[in-house]
């Protein structure tokens, strides 16, 4: 097997200093072509988009830098069961860029599985609590949810 290429993404979340309840989530693209950044503020208590920030540091066509004028229309977006829809409806498409919606898979839709453990491990949530979420609020959020949910 003769490898190709390869593409590196990572994705660091943060709390934001003196806002508890606000995550910055930092999320990169990198490969021979591309070195993209995403930053979404989010409000976790709200589950929405406060503030977004894209920018493209290394691109193959100079077109490509365009799409960071889109950051803003994300601003104000749930996250909710049709966040990747309505995110793809911005960027994907002739208007939009593929990349984008890689980082905001990668970071946007499974948040919610570190913000809670985080607010655990810290004392300000108890693992009951937690569990009553993955029970009712996200039972159908995936696989090991809804037969979670049929176990009991």
């Amino acid at each position: 097997m003769k490898k190709v290429t390869e593409r590196n993404l990572k994705v660091d979340y943060y709390e934001k200093e003196g806002e508890p309840q606000v995550w910055i989530a930092e999320s990169y693209l990198s490969d021979e072509q591309h070195d993209i950044t995403l930053i979404l503020e989010i409000d976790m208590v709200q589950m929405k988009i406060i503030d977004t920030k894209i920018k493209f540091t290394r691109f193959p066509v100079s077109y490509c830098t365009m799409i960071e004028e889109n950051a803003a229309k994300l601003n104000g977006l749930p996250i909710d069961s049709q966040f990747i829809r309505n995110a793809m409806k911005i960027f994907m498409g002739p208007c939009g860029c593929p990349n984008i919606m890689t980082l905001l898979n990668i970071s946007v839709p499974g948040i919610i599985y570190y913000y809670y453990p985080y607010r655990i491990k810290t004392g300000e949530f108890k693992q009951e609590q937690w569990d009553t979420i993955i029970r009712t609020e996200l039972k159908d959020a995936c696989f090991a949810h809804v037969m979670l949910t049929k176990a009991q």
